[in-house]
This record gives C-alpha cells, sequence and structure tokens, in this order.
C-alpha cells in the first residue's frame, strides 16, 4: 500500500478517537434523558470503554503503518472501518431521526468514520486482485467480533456495577 493508504489510515484513527471522545463526555447523559435502558448509563464506564476502543484500534493502523502490503492487518483494519461506517447509521443516525435529538457522536461519525472509513476499504479492495469476497467475508468477522466485544463489556460492566450496588 503507498504512503496515502498509510495517511487515511492515521486520520481514520484520528477520527475515531475524537468520536470516542465525543461519545464518552456526552452520551451518558443524553441516554439517560431519551432511552429507557436496562442500566442506568455510568459516565466513568463510557470514558474506559471508549478509550479502550480507541487504543485498540490503533493496533491495525500501526500495523499499516509497520507492515504497508501485510494483506491481514489491512482486513482487520477494514474490519474496524467497517463497524465504524456500519456505526454511523445505527445507532448514531437512527437515534438521532427517531428521537429527533442530536445522538452524541453523530457529527464525528458522518464527518470522519463515514468518509475515512469507506476510503480505507475502498483501497484495500483496489490493491487486492480478485479476493474481494474474502476481504469482505473476514473484515465482516473483525467487525462483528469487535461489536460483540464492546456492547458485552459495556452490558457487562454495567451489570456489575448493578449487582455491587444491590
Amino acid at each position: 500500500m503507498h504512503s496515502l493508504y498509510r495517511l487515511t489510515a492515521i486520520c481514520f484513527g484520528v477520527g475515531v478517537t475524537l468520536h470516542n471522545l465525543e461519545e464518552a463526555a456526552y452520551l451518558p447523559v443524553w441516554f439517560r434523558t431519551n432511552l429507557k435502558l436496562p442500566f442506568e448509563p455510568n459516565r466513568k464506564i463510557y470514558w474506559l470503554l471508549t478509550s479502550l476502543v480507541s487504543a485498540v484500534i490503533w493496533i491495525p493502523i500501526v500495523g499499516v503503518c509497520v507492515w504497508p502490503e501485510d494483506r491481514a492487518v489491512q482486513t482487520v483494519l477494514s474490519g474496524f472501518a467497517l463497524l465504524m461506517v456500519i456505526n454511523v447509521v445505527v445507532p448514531h443516525l437512527a437515534l438521532t431521526l427517531i428521537k429527533r435529538s442530536y445522538s452524541p457522536g453523530t457529527g464525528t461519525a458522518i464527518l470522519l468514520n463515514l468518509p475515512l472509513g469507506v476510503l480505507l476499504i475502498r483501497e484495500q479492495l483496489s490493491a487486492a486482485a480478485g479476493a474481494h469476497a474474502q476481504i469482505w467475508r473476514r473484515a465482516s468477522l473483525y467487525a462483528l467480533g469487535l461489536a460483540v466485544g464492546t456492547l458485552g463489556c459495556l452490558y457487562g460492566a454495567h451489570a456489575i456495577l448493578a449487582a455491587r450496588k444491590r
């Protein structure tokens, strides 16, 4: 991959980090006032989890900078990019439209994560000679794993906190 791909990967990491900062700062309060959740949103848990996601996303970004031709690292990054592109629509844009209230993270998701995520995926697919189905399959699995892990940690941390309060 060329230097534009690496630069896009770095910008994507910055975008996701800014997106996560916006979510951590404002999403718990927005959830409390706009949604009925099975748990009381905890600000510390959101800071911890968004920080963890931000740190983890930099692993494949550093990987593509160090090993720019490594297809496996590129596909992991494409998985993250795919998840962040989906995250624009579900939950951010959907919640903003349904609740008619700005869901924190929507702006950074649309302005940063969507275009940069699409560029990363498109660049990997363009560089691959005929392995598109395999890239999509693996990237989808990585995206699913990250989504399940993140949501599992979110619900698990809140469940532990609720159990400790009893």
